[in-house]
């Protein structure tokens, strides 16, 4: 595991100090990922396949990982849940950082409770697609000091804790998908000429447990790991700004940000994080806010 003071400095940098200037395509977990940091997370023992070029390694907390194949590298997951450090590089100007995270296995759910963290019963599924609704294997044990790790570039482990009330060590999941959806879509919200670094967060990973309490559907795609309700907050007010630049915060500003959530869903080489897009008008509690998930086939609402 990285040692705790390796942790906190990474956490005081700047969240853009963590992106490389060069760093490779890696593909894993069937996502092609071109940007630093990175995080997988993987159950005990589990062994994740990765894919990049032939000349670079892949060196798990200093132990140099098996090469089956050119270009193919196959990393197992140590045994005792925690973070550890990936390193994928070419030994000259090519490197990508990956958290790996290792995570308790979900069978340490005794009633509800993992370590006194209340979880609930697992998601109940779905008929029509078994595989895409699968409850999660493990979760990922998050201590105060893990707070600031960066995910991805531009999302940090605090913003997909669920907001249930609870002393530390709390658990979440959180799938590799969404990061790349995110990251993905902030650099195509840039590219309209919005400088976001980073989205305001309503919800991202709920427990099932916390989930029943807010009324919601006990599918809910945030209690698989790959949901987030977000908007644009440039001003830092907590609530979405006005993105079409009319004067006013209304649903127009939700569309906007909604239609192109969409839009970056629908290119032919996203297909790897296509799901849900939902729109949400502000209320009494907060402003709107668009729901975005990778469930793997079109939902609209």
């Amino acid at each position: 595991m990285r040692p705790l003071w390796l942790l906190l400095f990474a956490a005081l940098l700047p969240v853009s100090a963590n992106v490389r200037a060069e760093v490779p395509t890696v593909t894993v977990r069937g996502l092609s990922v071109n940007f630093s940091p990175f995080t997988v997370a993987a159950t005990p023992g589990e062994h994740v396949s990765l894919e990049v070029a032939h000349d670079y390694s892949a060196v798990l907390n200093n132990t140099p990982q098996r090469n089956p194949s050119p270009g193919h590298w196959l990393i197992k997951a140590p045994t005792a849940p925690g973070l550890y450090s990936l390193i994928v590089s070419n030994g000259a100007d090519s490197t990508m950082e990956i958290n790996f995270f290792v995570t308790t296995p979900a069978s340490k759910v005794q009633r509800g409770l993992l370590n006194g963290y209340r979880i609930g019963p697992p998601p109940p599924g779905h008929k029509t697609y078994p595989e895409l609704y699968r409850a999660p294997a493990g979760f990922i044990e998050v201590t105060e000091e893990l707070l600031d790790v960066s995910l991805s570039p531009h999302i940090t482990l605090r913003q997909i804790l669920c907001k249930q009330a609870s002393d530390y060590p709390k658990y979440v999941v959180i799938k590799e998908s969404l990061l790349v959806l995110l990251e993905g879509l902030l650099e195509t919200i840039q590219q309209r000429g919005y400088p976001a670094v980073t989205f305001g967060v309503i919800s991202t990973y709920r427990t099932p447990w916390y989930n029943k309490t807010i009324g919601n559907v006990p599918n809910s795609r945030h209690v698989y790991g790959d949901a987030m309700d977000l908007f644009i907050d440039l001003d830092s007010d907590g609530k979405m700004d006005d993105l079409n630049r009319d004067g006013v915060h209304n649903r127009d500003d939700v569309d906007l940000l909604a239609n192109l959530a969409e839009e970056f869903m629908s290119r032919p080489e996203n297909r790897s994080v296509y799901g849900g897009v939902g729109r949400y008008g502000k209320t009494h509690r907060h402003g709107g806010f668009v729901h975005v998930d990778t469930r793997g086939y079109a939902a609209r609402w």
